[in-house]
């Protein structure tokens, strides 16, 4: 039987420039989950990220040992553009991807570059999904920064893909702003989409996430349910990790 989900075995990575930033990451992260990963600054949190979307090995140069599955599919034997199939990826700043006229358009563009089918169909079911179906038409650049994300959010639904990864979702959001994200990506998990999302805020990570991944200066020193991976108070402190709370909503 095919064993679903993304495999990390044995990860190290360093860059040209001799930085390590991963140091024997093993991870596995099942289809179906609400995956959370945490770290202070320089753990490793964004070299996971590239590694996760095939940014690393295909495009940012270092040296990479071990080997990273999607699906039993090992990411080194094919494109960036193959692994974007499989696996969407939300960037911090969703104002980097803006580069058309429309909302409509904006979620057009990943689906026509790939050459997808029902191109009208995915940009609708992907807005509605988001929240932004009256929008369709208007300028995207003139959205509240809540609703970038969100439309970035929908450009990776257009693609259907089965896995979302985001990369600080909440860092330049407001709180409630923040919320409503988690709130809509909860509910793109409980569709079936599995969630995978790089998180400082350890509030949210608590109140959304079913399991964590904390890394400390490129090690993955823990990998557990999430109530239990935010128990060690002791740990989260030396780490400089904020002891979370559960959000009320």
């Amino acid at each position: 039987m095919k064993s679903s989900g993304i495999s990390l075995h044995n990860i190290s990575f360093t860059y040209r420039d001799g930085t390590t930033a991963l140091q024997e990451v093993t991870l596995n992260i099942h289809r179906g989950s609400f995956f959370g990963i945490t770290g202070s600054n320089g753990s490793g949190k964004t070299t996971l990220v590239q590694l996760l979307n095939g940014l690393i090995p295909h495009h940012v140069e270092g040296a990479l040992m071990g080997n990273i599955t999607i699906d039993e599919i090992n990411t080194r034997h094919h494109s960036v553009g193959f692994i974007s199939r499989q696996v969407g990826v939300v960037f911090q700043n969703p104002e980097w991807m803006i580069c058309n006229l429309t909302v409509e358009e904006e979620v057009a563009f990943g689906p026509k570059n790939m050459k997808l089918g029902e191109i009208e169909d995915r940009v609708h079911d992907a807005l509605e999904a988001v929240g932004l179906k009256e929008k369709s038409h208007v300028d995207p650049n003139t959205l509240s920064f809540g609703q970038k994300q969100k439309l970035a959010i929908a450009c990776v639904l257009a693609m259907g893909t089965p896995y979302i990864v985001l990369d600080e979702p909440s860092a330049m959001l407001d709180y409630q702003s923040a919320v409503h994200v988690y709130e809509l990506l909860q509910k793109l998990h409980a569709k079936g989409k599995t969630i995978i999302t790089v998180e400082h805020d350890t509030d949210l990570l608590f109140s959304f996430a079913d399991t964590i991944c904390i890394l400390n200066e490129g090690k993955c020193i823990v990998n557990d349910n999430t109530q239990q991976a935010f128990s060690n108070h002791v740990m989260l402190k030396k780490m400089g990790i904020k002891i979370p709370r559960r959000i009320e909503r």
